[in-house]
């Protein structure tokens, strides 16, 4: 009688399936940075029972800062063909990690020797982890166009037998710096349309905008005043006004610098200011700043990204009178976007100038998630003293002036990172990269920059 062989179905397998590792943390997916504050969380691993054998020497945290800006750029070559590249700098602010569950003895390893491992078996697993952020203002998180961010990111990392790695999702949490618009000020700006297709060219509408204050944060209404006085021989009837936000980079001179326009919110009024000599009409504006932080970043220039904000104003004019032509006057009035309004001196709670990070080397320091307090930390470049009692901020409700949550309406949540090769949906043929590193002590925060070009398809 012939043998018959039983083929396992795929039903009766069980595959392998991954450890999963991730990072929690204590106030959950809220989460905001600050300067001066305190991070608390945990790295979170799951082994199920079908898990492969997990042989681990250490379980990492790690925490770093940078910006990105990226230029896609076409070189015209011999005909026809055309080669493409992306011009892409980088900067990463600081970088570091922390040892959350070690497999040596009691986790001693000295810098010259292998860390051993150990086997971890099936189950769930919590490290708690602290950090303490300096009282440095960073530049604020920044979520543009592909290629342009200013991100946060943690990341949980395995380290394993034979320096094996198994890295979990990077999670991107936002920052914002701890600055405040001036006092009110109203402040006008006029600029003059011309015809410039005539010679001598002719004056077509004299404009002049009146605005409460140059500085206006997340979540105001701003509200101002367009005079308009028609020189030209059509009806102004409609003048469109949008608020818009400005990306440009990388700014490294060596780079072609790209620029990318959104428009946030927008109004529009109608108007009749006829065709007759000096004919003057006044319009009044009203927008609300939105209010989410991924929406409108304060206004920033860093290493290799720019971002600035304008009103733009639309102004419609009809030409003729049986048949109709319409013009289009286009007027740009610069304004500025703070992270919080106006503070007087006598509400703050205590000296909270924080510097900028060009102006102090102190960076990001992990401790003992045991304690109360981090230690005391002195910043070299200023020797201004690193306590918890510069954390003052925290007694004012800035949440009232800031939504830091992210908007369910859309697909991508900013607390997770994209991949970057995302940024071109082409083959890419070569890159080479050149790495600069800003001179620093051991103690102080390094910062790396990389220019990277990539050759594609």
């Amino acid at each position: 009688m012939p043998k018959i062989l039983k083929f396992a179905s795929q039903e009766d397998k069980q595959p392998m399936s991954s450890p999963q590792l991730n990072v929690e943390f204590e106030v959950g997916r809220t989460l905001t940075l600050r300067p001066a504050q305190v991070v608390r969380g945990s790295v979170c691993l799951t082994i199920s029972d079908t898990s492969k054998t997990l042989f681990a020497s250490s379980i990492k945290i790690k925490f770093r800062g940078e910006e990105t800006a990226s230029a896609k750029i076409k070189d015209i070559g011999p005909v026809p063909r055309t080669s493409k590249r992306v011009e892409t700098a980088r900067t990463i602010y600081f970088e570091c990690n922390h040892v959350v569950w070690s497999g040596g003895n009691n986790g001693q390893t000295r810098a010259n020797e292998y860390a051993p491992w150990k086997e971890l078996s099936p189950g769930s697993y919590k490290f708690e982890f602290a950090l303490k952020l300096p009282p440095v203002n960073f530049p604020p998180s920044v979520e543009g166009p592909k290629g342009f961010s200013v991100r946060y990111i943690w990341q949980p990392v395995i380290e394993g037998a034979g320096g094996s790695l198994i890295e979990g999702p990077e999670v991107v949490t936002p920052f914002i710096p701890i600055s405040f618009a001036p006092p009110d000020q109203e402040w006008n700006y006029r600029d003059i349309l011309y015809n410039e297709s005539k010679s001598p060219r002719r004056t077509l509408v004299e404009v002049e905008g009146i605005l409460p204050k140059h500085v206006f944060s997340p979540g105001e209404e701003l509200k101002f005043t367009l005079r308009l006085t028609n020189h030209s021989s059509g009806r102004i009837t409609c003048v469109q006004c949008s608020l818009r936000k400005h990306y440009e980079g990388p700014l490294d001179r060596e780079f072609v610098c790209e620029k990318h326009e959104r428009s946030l919110v927008s109004t529009d009024k109608r108007c009749d200011i006829v065709a007759t000599t000096n004919q003057k009409g006044e319009l009044e504006f009203s927008l609300t700043v939105p209010k989410k932080i991924h929406h409108v970043p304060p206004t920033f220039t860093g290493r290799h990204l720019r971002v600035y904000y304008t009103l733009r104003c639309v102004i419609q004019a009809e030409m003729g009178t049986l048949l109709t032509k319409m013009q289009y006057h286009e007027v740009i009035i610069p304004i500025a976007i703070s992270a919080f309004p106006h503070i007087s001196q006598e509400d703050l709670p205590g000296n909270i100038s924080y510097p900028s990070y060009n102006e102090s080397r102190l960076g990001p320091f992990f401790f003992d998630p045991k304690e109360d307090f981090p230690p005391l930390q002195i910043d070299t470049l200023n020797q201004s003293p690193y306590s918890p009692a510069l954390s003052a901020i925290s007694s004012l409700q800035l949440n009232n002036f800031y939504n830091s949550d992210h908007d369910s309406s859309t697909t991508q949540s900013p607390y997770f990172s994209e991949n970057d090769s995302s940024i071109l949906n082409d083959n890419i043929m070569e890159t080479n990269q050149r790495v600069i590193v800003t001179d620093s002590t051991a103690y102080d925060r390094t910062e790396k920059t990389t220019f990277t070009t990539t050759r594609l398809s």
